[in-house]
């Protein structure tokens, strides 16, 4: 439980049976705790996507919108194909790196799978979206591209799959 230490503060003292209560309710701390790296990394990724765009506008000159060129007094309303395909590569990753975040918790929470089990399904989802990702705004080029998409919606599959075989 809680014990108090000072006025206004509070330490956990029962760590262990905090790992405890944790393994009952989801999976062992050690996967608990890489499933939440794991899912920083995907987030982070998409954090600096939007950055990395507007970065990419400035530097080109290139905006959405007329007042966006009178404020910087520079560039111009237009589209441009780095712009457009780092767009579409946040996009995509949005429709993945979401769900998978979602399933990799609640897989954890209803499978309960091992450590080994869970950091290889996060490790080749990150990977898979890494590859995606610099095989489509860097490289340009297939079958990698597809390839590494596949393999991220395939770990979203196998967690649902998962998950929804334990609850019927």
């Amino acid at each position: 439980g809680l014990t108090r230490v000072k006025k206004g503060s509070f330490k956990l003292s029962y760590y262990n049976e905090y790992k405890s209560y944790l393994r009952m309710a989801f999976i062992d701390f050690d996967g608990y705790k890489s499933v939440c790296w794991y899912s920083l990394i995907l987030l982070l990724k998409l954090a600096s996507f939007p950055v990395l765009i507007g970065l990419t506008r400035v530097k080109k000159g290139v905006f959405l919108t007329p007042e966006d060129v009178q404020v910087l007094r520079r560039g111009e309303v237009r589209q441009d194909e780095t712009v457009e395909r780092l767009r579409r590569a946040l996009l995509n990753d949005m429709e993945n790196i979401i769900p998978f975040i979602a399933l990799i918790f609640l897989y954890g929470a209803v499978v309960m799978p091992t450590t080994p089990e869970i950091l290889l399904i996060c490790r080749v989802f990150t990977a898979a979206r890494t590859v995606h990702t610099v095989s489509y705004v860097i490289l340009r080029q297939q079958p990698w591209r597809g390839l590494s998409w596949f393999v991220g919606v395939l770990c979203n599959l196998y967690l649902a799959i998962g998950a929804l075989r334990k609850l019927t």
